[in-house]
């Protein structure tokens, strides 16, 4: 399955806030590490998954446009802009609106409530995972439904170190999703097991490593190379996996995912 993805080069990349557990100003970024570490994960989706990678340009004094999963979600050609909670990257969104608008498209979303992307909207067949309440409002999720006209199914989410539903839980394949436990509610992870048939727990160890903020096409993965539980996981499963390192990018909160975007057209 060849997908259609979005990137950003992370030109400007630092922690120049702490919006989450994770962020820093005294534990800086290495910006020729976090260079190769994104052209690492850029050639494995551009010349090894053979995926149709899209580029939006960075902007100086936003440093997480890096992070392109919280720009959008975009399901049939239809996007959902992102509300960030946060006022440091809030311009960000009129950024990815242009980005939308001159490569065609015109079917647009800006929720009312806190709503940050893909980061915490994670589509599996044709059911909607949302997580709330760290970034994004539930009142958001209501709102997502009627635009899209899609299943939408509330997360809760319970450590505020997994701030997003894509740092604890992962699209695996159609019948499969990997997720930490403790990151959830037991109501929700109860939801989450009634849905999917297979669920994949994953340990402290690899989750910590951001093991769960991963790219997954159904038969190829991408993901931490620290999450070496996962990846033996995986590879019994007979699935193509592909370990990269992503520790700059940890520092910000950030993973394989956070950095990729999808594009569903």
């Amino acid at each position: 399955m060849i997908k259609k993805i979005l990137m950003c080069s992370p030109d400007y990349f630092d922690i120049e806030y702490e919006i989450n557990p994770w962020m820093n100003k005294q534990n800086q970024v290495q910006s020729d590490e976090a260079k190769k570490q994104w052209n690492t994960l850029y050639d494995v989706y551009k010349n090894k998954l053979g995926w149709d990678v899209k580029l939006i340009n960075p902007i100086e004094k936003l440093p997480d446009m890096v992070f392109t999963a919280n720009g959008a979600l975009v399901i049939k050609g239809k996007v959902a802009l992102p509300t960030f909670r946060a006022p440091d990257r809030q311009p960000e969104t009129e950024y990815f609106r242009k980005w939308f608008e001159s490569n065609g498209y015109s079917e647009f979303i800006e929720p009312k409530y806190d709503f940050e992307g893909e980061g915490d909207a994670l589509l599996w067949n044709n059911t909607l995972f949302a997580g709330y309440p760290w970034r994004s409002d539930q009142a958001s999720h209501k709102e997502l439904e009627n635009f899209f006209g899609i299943k939408i199914v509330p997360i809760q989410l319970a450590d505020a170190r997994f701030y997003h539903l894509d740092t604890c839980l992962t699209i695996v394949n159609e019948t499969t999703v990997a997720v930490w436990t403790k990151a959830f509610t037991e109501e929700s992870l109860d939801i989450i097991r009634k849905i999917v048939p297979n669920v994949i727990e994953a340990s402290d160890e690899d989750t910590l490593a951001y093991g769960l903020n991963a790219m997954s096409d159904g038969e190829n993965i991408v993901l931490s190379d620290k999450a070496i539980g996962l990846i033996e996981k995986y590879r019994e499963m007979e699935m193509n996996v592909y370990p990269v390192p992503i520790s700059e990018y940890q520092k910000s909160g950030g993973g394989v995912k956070c950095l990729t975007l999808e594009l569903r057209s």
